[in-house]
């Protein structure tokens, strides 16, 4: 594998080769046939952060049989997580008329550009259903490449970003609790590199009286990161296609989407991602300051996401084994999308 060392690429660079992108030449087995790559997978993902698969034959089966066949990935790589107060499992990424600038509102239920971000996850997971007419690309940046330019040029901004700053909850806030909590968007567990970097979370804080006020000095470390993150060649922009899967590390990658536009306002020809959040059995340890947003911080545990109040994280065990016998229990049935538990 041609490594360009490994997590430290530039998406001009990854255009020179291939080694993130998987195919799928035999459509009879499909989803199925990803047990037999998933050594190859689980490499690419530690050396590149993510992987492009291809092939897969979702024009062949119903929207139902693709909701089932996405839980099975998870299953394979480790357990869905929840992904709102609603228990959903697999959200619909589909044009909504959600407003982002409100902070209760949804950006993947937006047709919006989304700014480089990372989810509340290990894994993120991404099957192309239909494109979109007009835009839509899934930017993905390495972390790791924008931080370390950052460390070279501007050291100084560089460290702020290693403390703590004040992240909104939004909807993970429970009663009674503060709506937000601090996290720093850089940090380092165990060796590991980690990366928690939502700017619309951290500007969001502010809504809150008792949040700490943002300084002028944190904006434009932020700011300067922001630039890294968007100068030319830093990042790999992908045009989804019908039967693309894609699964990404949001501890060491943060990803972007460009704005987009439908062929019609029906459905069928509307654009349509399913989305899976992932709990990885080969997840890293992480800070301790990420136990109140991940809920547990361990490698290789049942952690993270978004969970209602009747059925929060903890009663999942930590054991991903035991993890993926109860959610498998829970999700029984399959064809669960946004809200229907």
């Amino acid at each position: 594998m041609n490594r360009l060392k490994g997590l430290n690429w530039k998406g001009v660079e990854l255009r020179e080769v291939e080694d993130w992108i998987l195919t799928i030449k035999d459509d009879k087995d499909g989803f199925s046939s990803l047990k037999y790559h998933k050594k190859y997978i689980d490499d690419v993902l530690k050396d590149r952060g993510f992987i492009l698969i291809k092939g897969l034959p979702v024009d062949r089966v119903c929207l139902n049989q693709c909701e089932k066949e996405m839980l099975n990935v998870g299953f394979l790589f480790g357990a869905p997580v929840s992904q709102s107060n609603k228990f959903d499992f697999i959200g619909h990424v589909t044009d909504k008329h959600s407003d982002i600038s409100q902070p209760t509102q949804r950006g993947y239920e937006s047709r919006a550009a989304l700014p480089f971000h990372s989810d509340r996850c290990d894994l993120l997971a991404l099957l192309c259903i239909h494109p979109a007419r007009h835009g839509g690309e899934t930017r993905l940046v390495s972390a790791v490449s924008a931080f370390e330019q950052l460390q070279r040029s501007h050291p100084n901004l560089a460290r702020l970003l290693t403390q703590p700053y004040p992240f909104d909850k939004r909807d993970d806030a429970q009663e009674g609790e503060r709506g937000w909590t601090m996290l720093a968007p850089f940090s380092s567990s165990n060796g590991n590199f980690v990366s928690r970097y939502v700017r619309r979370f951290i500007e969001g804080s502010q809504r809150f009286p008792d949040a700490p006020r943002l300084t002028a000095d944190q904006r434009q470390a932020m700011n300067m990161l922001d630039r890294y993150l968007e100068q030319k060649g830093q990042s790999l922009d992908l045009s989804l296609e019908t039967g693309d899967l894609l699964l990404m590390d949001n501890h060491r990658l943060l990803h972007a989407r460009s704005e987009f536009t439908d062929t019609s306002s029906t459905a069928e020809d509307k654009r349509l991602l399913l989305r899976l959040w992932l709990a990885y059995e080969s997840s890293p340890a992480l800070p301790t300051t990420y136990q109140e947003t991940y809920g547990r911080v361990e490698g290789g545990t049942y952690r993270g996401g978004v969970w209602p109040r009747a059925f929060p994280l903890s009663n999942v065990p930590a054991n991903m084994v035991d993890a993926r016998c109860l959610m498998e229990e829970q999700l029984q049935g399959g064809g669960i999308a946004e809200g229907e538990q």
